[in-house]
């Protein structure tokens, strides 16, 4: 659970999330523990729920809980390790250090807990606890601060962190983690559209970072992301293994993973990694919609409306624009326009949502409303990507020329969505052209994919 903070200044909130997200990360690297992601324990910051009932939402026999206190350069960190079942107290202890020794009691705290849960640790995992990230307190806080801004996901947040990374590797160059920090960045800033993708700047930073600490884990899965951003389908795969070889914990780890399945052609094994994802963080809102999108595409759609459902509250847009194209594929026009409009209400410029809107009208028989929504995509201005959502509508318009064109263009820009061309029942029509086949050989030949 989330460290409470207890310093006698608020602003230090980030430091005691920091803690909490680095005490994930040290308990993720011990391959025999199943480590629940920062996203979903967040998620219970200031909750006054039970341990029982929190350990059943999260499927987890054992809760870690705490607190933290900085004044100056002291701190002092409380731990209890609490069985989920029972409620009764496995361990417990009291830290009382100074601020440098922060690295020395995430260690002992992970190590006792594997201890207590019974757990041996191997020499490679008690090497890995034992690594100082940094030897330098301020690099440090400028990392922690740093994660803090990256993940508001602003992109003023995002410079904000950038810049922060940068001033941690300019106290420390051999800090490893801010280096990933950068590339991150990098990554989060281009996929948003605030900036071109600097794919040979990206890779250098990881390349530093794995050339500095060959064993940390997040440095192998954020190459992991860039490569299969790139299209280098077996040495995203090779990446995405060895940080889950690192750290079993990974989720986004086994969405890159779920998505090279799709591209294989493999879409059993695209749904199997999704549910992993989804069981490692389970209130992660962008898992639990790939995992309902990997079941409505594989037809088990109960459970992928369900899973909708469940991100409703959380994420409206994004769910309505899925059960806007669920309704679609049923062929019932009034619900899908009905959930359409409520996803383009609440993001009425983001394209990869209101694309649906021009397929309802192509569906409808309204081909100008169709080719209005071209539009509103050309002007969005995201790229490569938006040749996809206009290629979507030729489909729906009967047009498979324009739909075989604008994909070519997807191709081409390095943006084709494989999961969606592969799976999605509304394109069946195109995958009985010979074109589509020849497509999805293309794709996998530039990504270095075999079926």
């Amino acid at each position: 659970m989330p460290l409470k903070n207890m310093s006698p200044d608020p602003s230090d909130e980030y430091f005691a999330d920091g803690m909490t997200e680095e005490l994930i990360t040290s308990l993720s690297g011990v391959r025999q523990l199943t480590v629940i992601a920062r996203t979903s324990v967040m998620g219970y910051k200031g909750t006054t729920k039970k341990v029982r009932e929190i350990g059943r939402e999260l499927e987890v026999g054992s809760v870690l809980e705490g607190s933290f206190r900085k004044a100056g350069n002291k701190v002092r960190i409380t731990a209890q390790l609490i069985d989920a079942a029972s409620e009764g107290n496995l361990w417990a202890q009291n830290y009382d250090r100074q601020l440098d020794d922060v690295f020395v009691i995430q260690s002992e705290i992970a190590e006792k807990v594997a201890g207590e849960l019974k757990v041996r640790l191997v020499d490679s995992e008690k090497r890995a606890l034992e690594k100082k990230p940094t030897e330098n307190t301020e690099a440090y806080t400028c990392f922690l601060r740093g994660r803090e801004l990256f993940r508001e996901g602003t992109e003023k947040s995002l410079r904000k962190a950038l810049s922060l990374f940068e001033k941690a590797i300019g106290l420390d160059s051999t800090f490893a983690k801010a280096h990933v920090g950068v590339a991150e960045c990098h990554q989060r800033l281009a996929t948003a559209g605030y900036e071109p993708l600097d794919a040979p700047r990206v890779k250098t930073s990881l390349e530093r970072s794995i050339n500095l600490d060959p064993d940390l884990s997040e440095a192998h899965a954020a190459l992991a992301e860039m490569l299969y951003n790139e299209d280098h389908a077996p040495e995203a795969e090779a990446e995405a293994r060895k940080a889950l070889e690192l750290n079993p914990s990974l989720p986004e780890t086994y969405s890159v993973l779920a998505e090279l399945a799709a591209l294989r052609g493999d879409k059993e094994e695209m749904v199997r990694q999704s549910e992993v994802a989804y069981r490692l963080d389970p209130i992660m809102p962008r898992l639990i919609i790939r995992l309902a999108t990997a079941y409505f595409y594989t037809g088990r759609e109960q459970e992928a409306l369900e899973l909708w459902k469940k991100t409703e509250q959380v994420v409206p847009a994004s769910t309505y624009a899925c059960m806007s194209e669920y309704y679609l594929t049923k062929g019932n026009l009034e619900k899908a326009k009905e959930y359409c409009e409520k996803a383009e209400r609440l993001e009425p410029t983001d394209a990869r949502l209101i694309w649906r809107e021009g397929a309802i009208a192509a569906f409808a028989g309204d081909r100008e409303k169709a080719l209005v929504t071209v539009k509103k995509i050309e002007d969005a201005k995201i790229g490569p990507l938006s040749s996809n959502f206009i290629a979507y509508i030729y489909h729906a318009l009967g047009d498979l020329n324009s739909f075989f064109g604008y994909m070519d263009r997807a191709l081409e820009g390095r943006r084709l969505i494989p999961s969606i061309l592969m799976y999605s029942p509304l394109f069946a029509k195109a995958r009985a052209d010979p074109r589509y086949a020849e497509l999805v050989e293309r794709l996998r030949r530039q990504c270095g994919s075999t079926k």
